[in-house]
């Protein structure tokens, strides 16, 4: 694989060249901070932007246009790392070389930068018809988080736990936000994109990097150069411990525990993490917490434990009866406290390792991951995986111990099951 960065006068691109995949992807993000983002506008915009444009102003239409580009894929998404909020449109697309028109990369590039620079709209509005039709899918999938225990209790708790942060906003924006919108706002909101967003570009696959650059620069210009850096981590407060019990109809019980930290080292967050989050409470059946909760007291239907470093944090989440929480708790307790004296049996600590390059080895052949690695190298200074094969084997049970005494048991949710 060839790793390469363009630097151009407005935007970076940040390419991998690599035989090993049939297709190609491409991306385009918008970067900003989100504290300078209405986070409701943004997701109603990234939509509108793929929905139809000016020369597909129909959904039929830029369908067409999709299936006549041998069914090219065309997505949005927005997503927060830290204080960046990300805008993001990708088009994962053939390999040139199995098609037989010449021109197949030429007209997907093509494509792609019309529907970004060119959005559907005219005398000064979005097409109020696709604006509706979107608004009414945004309201549906802003409830979808509630159709499950443990999706609710996650933004619920998220919500409480940090309600004067960043950390506890929801990136999809909220109902009576996206009802007041109006279409002449949300123009606004697509020149704040390409005004005052950083501009980055990610590519990959078995491509001539040097001319396919090139080609975007004659089609693509930004004429604002933006160069703000922005945190990639949050580092909430850490204020006493708190316990909080609700009430819902759901028919399962929901424990989560919220181990907040303050800041790691590079080494910490990138190869000692990992670790410690399979020891404690993600190793499929042989964790800590999977094998006092589960497999030696049979308290919880399931459970488990994930770090976020964007945000601080770490969580362990457990599935229950409301009449086990207080031994559950009792039994992460003695799990954490474990962790925090090494004692981890050697030769499974050991294993964790090598189990964790196994799954890494298997990343490698996952074209999205290869590049958001890369990318996420190049701006947050992330480990590649070659840093990862020479880190991993030298983490010690000492850097666990040392770990875990950075994690403080902040707040403890408690989602309880209704009655009937």
């Amino acid at each position: 694989m060839k790793y390469k960065k363009y630097s151009q006068d407005s935007y970076d691109v940040y390419t991998i060249q690599t035989d090993k995949f049939k297709n190609c992807y491409m991306e385009i993000r918008f970067r900003q901070d989100i504290r300078n983002v209405n986070l409701t506008r943004r997701h109603l915009l990234a939509r509108a932007m793929q929905y139809t444009s000016l020369k597909y102003p129909t959904k039929r239409e830029m369908t067409i246009a999709l299936e006549e580009l041998y069914n090219l894929s065309f997505s949005s998404d927005v997503f927060r790392i830290g204080y960046n909020h990300f805008t993001s449109f990708a088009i994962d697309f053939l390999h040139p070389k199995f098609v037989t028109d010449k021109q197949y990369l030429h007209q997907v590039l093509h494509f792609f930068f019309e529907v970004l620079c060119h959005p559907n709209i005219k005398d000064g509005s979005f097409d109020n018809r696709s604006v509706m039709i979107l608004k009414e899918e945004i309201h549906a999938i802003l409830e979808q988080y509630k159709e499950r225990p443990l999706s609710f209790a996650r933004t619920d708790s998220m919500q409480r736990l940090f309600k004067d942060s960043v950390s506890g906003e929801r990136i999809l924006g909220t109902h009576e936000e996206l009802e007041h919108i109006t279409n002449e706002e949300l123009v606004s909101e697509y020149h704040e994109l390409f005004e005052n967003a950083r501009c980055e570009i990610l590519l990959i696959g078995d491509l001539d990097m040097d001319s396919l650059v090139k080609e975007i620069a004659n089609i693509f210009y930004k004429p604002s150069i933006v160069l703000e850096t922005v945190p990639d981590s949050i580092i909430n407060p850490i204020g006493s411990f708190m316990e909080e019990k609700i009430e819902s109809t759901y028919n399962q019980t929901q424990l989560l525990c919220y181990y907040q930290f303050k800041e790691l080292t590079s080494y910490e967050r990138d190869f000692v993490g990992p670790i410690f989050s399979r020891i404690f409470g993600s190793a499929n059946m042989t964790d800590k917490l999977t094998t006092y909760l589960r497999i030696q007291n049979s308290l919880c239907y399931y459970c488990g434990f994930s770090l976020n470093f964007s945000n601080s944090y770490g969580v362990v989440y457990v599935g229950l009866n409301k009449k086990e929480v207080k031994k559950a708790k009792t039994m992460i307790v003695k799990a954490m406290k474990e962790m925090m004296k090494g004692e981890i049996d050697k030769e499974y600590f050991e294993q964790q390792k090598e189990k964790f390059l196994a799954d890494l080895k298997i990343r490698e052949d996952d074209i999205y991951g290869l590049i958001d690695t890369y990318y996420f190298h190049e701006v947050f200074g992330k480990a590649l995986h070659a840093e990862y094969y020479d880190k991993i084997p030298i983490v010690s049970i000492q850097d666990l111990q040392n770990f875990a005494k950075k994690l403080e048991l902040t707040y403890c949710y408690i989602l309880e099951e209704g009655e009937s």
